[in-house]
């Protein structure tokens, strides 16, 4: 049925279809899926349509290509000193997409690139290359989250906003080789008769930016318009979400206390200690008061999922007849002060409130230490770290494994690992913890903390 059809001419059969939508597959042989391709074949597919359009048209290519970035770069942008290497993503970035979805003006006519390039008056592709160019206009630009790296060799991807989406397997050397398990991407996957590749523009999003990132595609995926729009508009999003993070401030993170999701906020009362033996008494007295006066106290609950947090802290203050009762959210901090006060009574005297904002205590230290400062790591010996911190992770995950995590879409990792792409989603969670875990470690100049226990917890093999 082939003879010279094109991919996207009408199919032969009558059924209205492109030929690539109806028996293309079919007249490729039993079970194929696209043209069979050896990954020579499309070598230097983008750098000879690139080529020919700079030599043939090139005013016209140059003016597509800078209306492109003007429609990105806004004017708040234009003095940010950016860095070369993003000056070279955004060149590479830039091309590709004007071969997958520009368009330029030739002899008067706006016409898509692309399919101009596919044209009879395009230049003179090879299979493999005409193949690969046509690929480029059919994938579409996805977020992706990186959920496995095996270095030198690919990475497996799963759909950022897609729960039920398989996984794939991607072959790719080059970014595997600066990919993290956890980091989102933009990213067009070119589907060939053997596996699975990368186009070559890669949009990689900073952990503060994915949330933006996320927010920003699926608004427009939800936006009711009709759906071919809908599709180009998403991919433009995660361009434009890409090129914001040069553009905009750094988002703060959102803090908030795990029991309550109240939000975080410092709070101290200082007191004047009148009577110590007095005040010593009465703590010693409550029953969730633990510590002395030397080191100070805490006051704990344990909640109906087993962990133990902490209510307040009474420790010694900066002169030796003072104390501080710190609290970590406002809520803790008014209860608390009713607690506190008609316990140990007239055995102090309260002096003042000092209430800190988080997220304005971390700005005003990046304006001190500038924002690519790494934050300071307490003055302890790395082996007391280690033994400290696995044991903060063993309480803090004691109860992962049947807990709604947002990164799940909402489901708790046992929900998720009961379908094939939940559970290659909690095994990029993990993966991703214990990447940041060594990245941490190594800083540190501490041993790694293993999360090994999570693994087994899930009855999970690696």
């Amino acid at each position: 049925m082939r003879d010279n059809t094109g991919r996207n001419d009408p199919c032969p059969c009558g059924s209205g279809k492109k030929y690539k939508h109806c028996h293309l597959r079919a007249d490729d042989g039993p079970g194929a899926n696209v043209i069979a391709l050896r990954q020579s074949e499309h070598e230097n597919a983008v750098q000879r349509a690139t080529d020919w359009l700079t030599s043939r048209h090139r005013k016209a290519y140059q003016a597509a290509f800078d209306a492109f970035m003007d429609d990105l770069w806004s004017d708040e942008g234009a003095g940010i000193d950016i860095e070369p290497e993003f000056v070279e993503m955004l060149a590479v970035n830039g091309g590709e997409w004007l071969l997958s979805r520009g368009e330029m003006l030739i002899k008067g006519e706006l016409r898509g690139i692309n399919a101009y390039l596919l044209s009879d008056a395009g230049p003179g592709f090879n299979a493999g290359q005409r193949h690969w160019i046509a690929e480029l206009a059919e994938q579409p630009l996805r977020l992706y989250t990186v959920t496995d790296v095996r270095v030198g060799d690919g990475l497996t991807l799963v759909d950022a906003l897609d729960a039920h989406a398989e996984p794939l397997v991607v072959q790719e050397r080059s970014g595997s080789r600066t990919a993290r398990p956890g980091m989102l991407i933009g990213a067009r996957v070119m589907r060939l008769s053997s596996h699975l590749e990368l186009s070559g523009a890669v949009y990689p999003f900073a952990k503060l930016r994915e949330a933006q990132a996320l927010a920003r595609v699926r608004a427009t995926l939800e936006s009711g318009l009709h759906s071919d729009n809908i599709a180009a508009l998403a991919e433009m999003a995660v361009v434009r979400a890409w090129v914001a993070q040069w553009q905009e401030p750094l988002p703060l993170p959102d803090m908030r206390d795990t029991a309550s999701g109240e939000a975080l906020l410092l709070v101290t009362d200082h007191y004047r200690v009148l009577n110590a033996a007095a005040l010593t008494q009465a703590l010693q007295s409550q029953g969730d008061v633990s510590g002395d006066a030397a080191q100070g106290w805490r006051r704990e609950l344990q909640g109906k999922d087993g962990l133990v947090r902490s209510l307040a802290a009474i420790n010694p203050g900066k002169h030796g007849d003072r104390i501080e009762v710190f609290y970590r959210t406002q809520t803790l901090a008014d209860q608390g002060r009713v607690w506190f006060d008609s316990l140990v009574g007239a055995t102090v005297q309260f002096l003042t409130r000092e209430i800190t904002d988080p997220k304005g205590a971390i700005s005003a230290a990046r304006l001190e230490r500038g924002p690519s400062a790494p934050p300071r790591a307490p003055d302890l010996p790395p082996e007391v770290m280690e033994q400290a911190l696995e044991q903060f992770l063993r309480r803090t995950y004691a109860n992962w494994a049947n807990e709604a995590i947002p990164a799940l879409s909402g489901q708790t990792p046992r929900q998720a690992m009961l379908t094939p792409a939940g559970l290659e989603r909690v095994k990029g969670l993990l993966r991703e913890y214990e990447a940041g875990e060594s990245d941490m470690a190594a800083s540190q100049g501490r041993g790694t903390v293993s999360y090994q226990f999570l693994w087994d917890a899930l009855g999970v093999a690696r």
